[in-house]
């Protein structure tokens, strides 16, 4: 998440959206190294969100149960959309970055850490395919996944790839919508 705060532009005081928020870790650390006003945090999955509320003790986040591709909120709400590893896990990943557009507001950041499927190409990676459940034949390439972030109006201000020991294969993006 440091990492990503240096690609970003500050977000004090802003209203921001995760995705995938699972038990709250990411709202927590997003809390942390960028001093929003805001989080709006949300997970299909209700245990999480359950968890999420328990483990969190600000006030300033909302945790809501709701899917990536299909928002409860208006259009052009949010100053920054994060997304910590989950979009590889959504088949349709299309509709989700429309949908992350489609929240953002104007000159709004998507700011993202997610694997790509030449993830899955590295020797640990391949481990990794053969034991985890992802919708491997609709996961996009990163370079097809920045393509189609640019196909929607998004201008990409700083991309990443990372690759720690040679182990797996990630990406950073932030992206001004």
């Amino acid at each position: 998440v440091k990492r990503l705060r240096k690609l970003s532009s500050p977000l004090a005081k802003k209203i921001v959206l995760e995705i995938g928020c699972g038990n709250g870790t990411g709202a927590r650390l997003i809390q942390k190294y960028f001093s929003t006003e805001k989080i709006y945090a949300v997970d299909l999955d209700e245990k999480m969100i359950e968890i999420a509320k328990k483990k969190n003790d600000n006030e300033n986040t909302i945790f809501e149960v709701a899917s990536a591709t299909k928002l409860p909120y208006e259009s052009d709400t949010f100053d920054a959309v994060f997304d910590f590893g989950v979009i590889h896990h959504i088949p349709n990943w299309k509709d989700c970055l429309k949908e992350l557009k489609r929240v953002l507001k104007p000159g709004g950041e998507l700011i993202l850490e997610d694997l790509s499927i030449e993830t899955f190409e590295t020797f640990f990676g391949k481990i990794m395919k053969a034991t985890l459940k992802h919708p491997y034949e609709e996961m996009y390439k990163l370079d097809e996944f920045i393509e189609y972030l640019e196909k929607l109006g998004f201008k990409i201000k700083a991309r990443k790839s990372y690759c720690p020991l040679g182990l797996i294969k990630y990406f950073a993006v932030v992206a001004e919508g």
